[in-house]
């Protein structure tokens, strides 16, 4: 850990975390297309990673913990971007999946419900859907009502 992350901020972190976490679902098939970098850039401008960082994260996602997340929106807005990080080859692969499980948990969804939510989500088109869609179809999952 290098002195600025100490002085990094919480949200930084959480997007960091997050950037992470959607590193190793495109690592999770044994290789990064052109497709995958393409939208991993795209977040990590999103995120407001740097160059360095990036590449630090590229190299080792795994060094970076999951950082779970208190509001039930961030938390499905972090899982809407993880399936968009499997969609993005348009193949889904059993190895993303089952990262996607243990992000899931890490995200600090109910536990008694991680396969429901990551089922769903997984059969949700994100093409098609947007993320206010795709909230609702995971909030009736999980069991929350919603406006």
């Amino acid at each position: 850990m290098s002195i600025s992350d100490l002085y990094m901020g919480v949200g930084l972190k959480r997007n960091i975390s997050h950037f992470a976490n959607i590193v190793r679902i495109a690592c999770s098939d044994g290789l990064i297309t052109e497709e995958e970098i393409a939208f991993l850039q795209k977040v990590a401008k999103k995120y407001n990673i740097e160059d360095d960082k990036f590449k630090e994260i590229i190299k080792n996602p795994a060094q970076f913990p999951t950082i779970g997340h208190l509001e039930c929106m961030e938390r499905i807005e972090r899982l809407y971007d993880l399936l968009n990080m499997i969609r993005v080859d348009h193949v889904v692969a059993v190895e993303e999946v089952s990262v996607l499980r243990k992000i899931t948990v890490g995200l600090a969804f109910p536990l008694h419900k991680v396969d429901e939510i990551v089922d769903q989500a997984i059969k949700i088109d994100t093409e098609t859907s947007n993320l206010e869609a795709f909230q609702n179809e995971i909030l009736n999952v999980i069991g929350i009502s919603h406006k």
